[in-house]
């Protein structure tokens, strides 16, 4: 699963660095952004991949339950709103589940998704 450890690695790098933390300009970046495929894009997520498995990866994002994009986005949202950091995580799984937690203090802390689901689809040769 190379490339999705490249883009959940660049999704936590964004959604809550150590330093210049701006959730601010991430609310913004995906203000449009009615899935995360959406959100994935605005963000530069899939930029990290070849070609070919960005597509493969904007293919599998599509195949998200709506009910789990519209959880998703909102609590990115309600966590960027309150300058809390997020962190994307992903699990192998049978289908799709959500596993959500925040730990936090006013706007010190961490609100964790946890997404789980089976292996998208790669190209291993143009990792």
């Amino acid at each position: 699963m190379p490339f999705l450890v490249a883009s959940v690695l660049l999704a936590n790098d964004v959604f809550g660095p150590l330093e210049d933390f701006d959730p601010g300009q991430i609310l913004d970046t995906i203000s449009g952004a009615q899935t995360v495929r959406e959100a994935a894009e605005a963000l530069g997520l899939l930029a990290v991949l070849s070609e070919a498995n960005a597509e493969l990866l904007a293919e599998f994002l599509d195949t998200i339950p709506a009910s789990l994009d519209a959880a998703v986005l909102a609590a990115m949202r309600s966590a960027f709103q309150r300058d809390v950091r997020v962190q994307l995580t992903w699990q192998p799984a049978y289908e799709f589940e959500l596993r959500m937690w925040e730990v936090t203090d006013g706007s010190v802390g961490l609100v964790n998704i946890n997404v789980l689901s089976q292996h998208p689809p790669e190209v291993p040769d143009l990792l």
